[in-house]
């Protein structure tokens, strides 16, 4: 169909839809001047509910496909322990917030704790101190 036609054939649709209330009007013998604010109030009288119930419509099929779609990816609830890890074995020996201080250590008792440097010769301990230094300052310019 071309554009000429699609506006002709416009044309003579909305001619046939204005031409019973204008014929009314005639009737009524309204002046010229007051036809055009009736022919507005009544085309919005008409008008404005349709538009509503079209929007409506619209606004509640939106909202069914929303309500329909939030269905669709529902999913099962989380068990409460699946929130939390669970207990680790208990294979630590219990923690001693506090002991009693020893007055007089034995020598079996400090061999966990102590090496005695007596052990290593002079040598190593010049060499230990040494490679210290000497890593400490490599970066320095």
């Amino acid at each position: 169909m071309k554009l000429t036609e699609l506006a002709y054939n416009l044309k003579w649709f909305f001619s046939s839809l204005a031409e019973k209330p204008l014929k009314a009007m005639e009737k009524l013998r309204l002046p010229k001047k007051t036809r055009l604010p009736v022919v507005c109030a009544i085309v919005l009288i008409v008008a404005v509910p349709i538009v509503i119930a079209v929007t409506a419509k619209v606004l509640l099929a939106a909202a069914g496909k929303k309500n329909a779609a939030d269905n669709v990816f529902s999913f099962d609830p989380i068990a409460p322990e699946d929130f939390f890890l669970p207990e680790e074995p208990d294979f630590l020996p219990p923690v001693m917030l506090e002991q009693e201080q020893k007055k007089a250590w034995s020598v079996e008792d400090a061999a966990e704790f102590w090496t005695a440097p007596s052990g290593f010769s002079a040598e190593f301990w010049r060499e230990e101190v040494s490679d210290s230094i000497d890593r400490l300052l490599e970066p320095l310019p």
